[in-house]
């Protein structure tokens, strides 16, 4: 009996140390991609909406540099802007200045040109949005746990644009 059961013991020791060597999967990469613009767009539009801000339509925006884009979203009848930078925007648009005072919103001032030459164009707060800024984990499984979910990212997008439109009403509306 007493030799079975150290049989037993000695087993189950080789067992535990089985267990924690050679049969280690190698570490796996965990393939992360940028929040698509599509995606991104919605949830800003939702956004928007909430804070009642819903007549929305893109807008050629001359910046300060002379870099000249179109912005994703516009608000009419406000000085407010959304571009959500994408790789290919980079391409397009060109450097854009760094956010001033290392501000952690990145919002700079342009105009969207008018029809007139002669006529100044209206001023417009452009909040820009890096999606390289909204990477996540988009394809977790049961053995690999997601550091940063499409939820995770979604729910920073509406922080940032709540922060940006609370600066604006503060900042700017109340002037």
């Amino acid at each position: 009996m007493r030799v079975a059961s150290l049989a037993v013991s000695f087993s189950l020791v080789l067992l535990t140390i089985a267990g924690c060597g050679g049969g280690q999967k190698a570490a796996t990469h965990i393939e992360t991609r940028p929040l698509g613009e599509t995606e991104a767009l919605e949830i800003i539009r939702e956004v928007l909406a909430e804070r009642g801000f819903s007549n929305l339509v893109q807008a050629d925006v001359l910046l300060a540099n002379n870099a000249q884009f179109n912005c994703d979203l516009r608000v009419n009848g406000h000085p407010i802007g959304v571009e959500y930078v994408t790789d290919q925007d980079h391409q397009s648009i060109g450097a854009i200045p760094p956010p001033a005072g290392g501000s952690r919103l990145h919002v700079l001032r342009g105009r969207v040109p008018s029809a007139d030459p002669m006529v100044p164009g209206e001023m417009i707060y452009v909040f820009f949005i890096n999606s390289q800024n909204f990477m996540y984990h988009f394809n977790p499984t049961s053995e690999i746990r997601a550091n940063v979910t499409f939820l995770d990212v979604d729910a920073r997008l509406r922080r940032d644009l709540n922060d940006f439109l609370s600066w604006y009403e503060r900042d700017v509306v109340q002037r």
